[in-house]
């Protein structure tokens, strides 16, 4: 039976080509229970119940987070308001941008103290948020509009729009680096966009990088960014399962597959790198050219969601946090590991999309 079985399947190939095979086996792929343990060391414990909304807010994806290096941190919020600062206790401080957003993604802040958030716009094409999304914000530190870049409801990579805006980080020079195109996207998107965009502070476009694909450089869904003491630039590649490694002038260097498929990076002064996982071993919709394959299938299959700690100098992987799926990521120079949700939150001990996590 086994015999007959290779057999079959080597006809298959034959006649429609081994790629195909491997997608139409990837599609039936079921997913597994969550694993929620895990032997790797782990000295990190969640703070339950942190933070604490205002009376009348409700949760919404915690998509963005900025550390306030004092044990509070700045939250993109998929709800209103949509920026949030929590102070250690997890009490809020200030909020803002109210209204200004369809779909929270992209937040960092700048050398002067600024805000960057972006707009993906929405995941699937909906009719009530035409005319609206797909740009970015700059605020000042108390929460002033300084600045709307991209055209509202156009989802084309140029100079003056954005596909997706997802993720953002600050150069040494001050450059702001976007990352540009989302997966699962809308129609009305332009497919084929994803890269990365370099902005002035004054918001002035000045370079793109890449291209959708899987080669060096090429980008899938860029969905987090974050530089390291050299320079260098890791992008979450997450709709290709991988980190990769850019050099100052925007080189591809490396590819890393062994923080599984990021969601989230952030790198601390020492070179701590932490990387967060949601959506490994889930189904979910993707891009033709996705590893995968197209449609809703399994992505990364047989990878644990979590948030893996090890050191962008070298590679090695160090601590495994299991049972939690966050998108969002950040770290503090104090030792505490931010992780945003965005589903599910009702299951979190935190008590909602934000999570903080500590040292035992």
């Amino acid at each position: 039976m086994k015999s007959r079985t290779w057999r079959a399947a080597a006809v298959a190939a034959a006649s429609v080509g081994l790629g195909a095979v491997l997608v139409q086996a990837q599609s039936t792929l079921k997913p597994q229970p969550a694993r929620t343990t895990s032997t790797m060391a782990n000295p990190y414990k969640i703070v339950p119940s942190w933070p604490t909304l205002g009376p009348g807010m409700k949760w919404g994806g915690a998509i963005g987070i900025i550390p306030d290096g004092k044990g509070g941190t700045w939250m993109h919020f998929r709800s209103e308001p949509p920026i949030i600062h929590f102070d250690a206790s997890g009490k809020i401080v200030k909020t803002f941008g109210d209204g200004m957003f369809v779909q929270a993604h992209g937040f960092c802040q700048d050398k002067q103290g600024n805000f960057w958030a972006g707009d993906s716009g929405p995941f699937q094409d909906d009719p009530k948020t035409a005319g609206r999304g797909y740009q970015i914000f700059k605020y000042s530190p108390d929460g002033k509009l300084l600045m709307t870049l991209g055209k509202a409801g156009v989802s084309q990579a140029g100079t003056d729009t954005f596909v997706n805006p997802t993720a953002c980080a600050v150069a040494s020079n001050g450059d702001i680096i976007f990352a540009d195109g989302h997966w699962p996207r809308p129609k009305v998107s332009q497919q084929d966009g994803d890269r990365l965009v370099r902005l002035s502070v004054q918001g002035k476009f000045l370079a793109a990088y890449g291209k959708a694909g899987n080669g060096p450089g090429e980008f899938l869904g860029p969905h987090g960014l974050a530089f390291d003491s050299q320079g260098r630039l890791f992008v979450a590649d997450r709709s290709n399962n991988r980190i990769q490694i850019l050099d100052k002038d925007m080189k591809f260097v490396d590819e890393w597959r062994h923080f599984g498929r990021p969601s989230g990076v952030t790198i601390l002064k020492d070179d701590t790198l932490v990387v967060a996982d949601s959506e490994s071993s889930q189904v979910i919709d993707g891009s033709p050219m996705a590893p995968e394959g197209p449609g809703r299938v399994m992505r990364n299959p047989g990878w644990q969601n979590g948030i893996r700690v090890g050191s962008a100098k070298d590679g090695s992987l160090r601590y495994f946090i299991a049972d939690t799926r966050p998108e969002g990521m950040a770290a503090d120079e104090l030792g505490n590991i931010y992780g945003g949700w965005t589903g599910g939150c009702d299951k979190s001990p935190s008590g909602g999309c934000l999570q903080k996590w500590v040292r035992k």
